[in-house]
């Protein structure tokens, strides 16, 4: 193509047309500088193209770690509430000081079992942010392009990152709390522990610890503290929880918006 312009140009000198000449080279930059825009245009097509595709593809990453984050904080929530209703359940008993609940538990110590466990329990979600750290880590955040996502991605992440203050004081609150249970708290073991590690059955006419159990005052002042801290933490993941409800909806329609 280019001998074929470049045998046109000579043959219009040697016959002395240099308008002709002139008006015709500059067709020919014309035509080449049009050449250029489009290849240029078609190379950043291209490119589009790809960075579209490549964001489809961490979008589709990003729901699949939220997905499962948003199922891990749910089921925390729902298990630190019932957390709470026990600690609420042996606080209540404890202050009551009822001779009749302290005799309940004596003959029921399955039921006590199950409180004091459930009671001093402690629990925290465990999110995955893999594709995100991913994602920041190869620079490559500006792909996607919804600020909006992109700040709650940020928000959300530094919200985890940045922990749960009340961690350090809980972990101290539950080893004084299982201090003062492990002196008996093989005696109210159920049977069905007893004989999967081969011990001898219980004997519950022979146990009575519920009224002391139930008037350690040190125990329920600590478990006290121990509440309101988790009380705070499911404040905390509630926050989370509506975060990642947050994102999946804006990933969600980005995706429906890239079909």
């Amino acid at each position: 193509m280019i001998k074929f312009f470049r045998k046109i140009r000579q043959s219009l000198l040697m016959e002395n047309k240099t308008g002709k000449y002139f008006k015709y080279a500059i067709g020919e930059i014309i035509l080449v500088v049009i050449g250029i825009l489009i290849a240029l245009q078609i190379n950043n097509w291209n490119e589009k193209r790809k960075a579209s595709n490549e964001e489809i593809k961490i979008l589709k990453a990003l729901e699949a770690d939220f997905k499962v984050s948003k199922q891990r904080i749910e089921e925390t929530i729902k298990i630190q509430s019932r957390v709470m209703d026990y600690s609420q359940i042996l606080i209540n008993i404890h202050e009551n000081r009822n001779q009749n609940q302290f005799q309940y538990f004596d003959t029921h110590l399955d039921s006590l079992n199950n409180l004091i466990a459930y009671g001093i329990s402690w629990y925290r979600a465990e999110p995955i942010t893999g594709a995100y750290n991913s994602l920041t880590n190869s620079g490559k955040i500006d792909l996607i392009k919804n600020e909006e996502l992109r700040h709650l991605l940020a928000q959300f992440i530094a919200d985890f990152d940045s922990g749960f203050e009340d961690q350090e004081s809980a972990m101290l609150l539950l080893d004084k709390l299982n201090d003062d249970t492990n002196h008996f708290i093989l005696k109210i073991a159920d049977n069905k522990f007893r004989k999967r590690f081969n011990y001898n059955l219980r004997k519950i006419d022979s146990i009575k610890i519920a009224e002391s159990f139930f008037t350690n005052d040190s125990f329920f002042g600590n478990l006290y503290l121990k509440s309101v801290l988790e009380y705070n933490r499911i404040l905390r993941q509630k926050q989370l929880l509506e975060q990642s409800k947050s994102i999946l909806k804006i990933i969600n329609d980005e995706l429906e918006n890239k079909k």
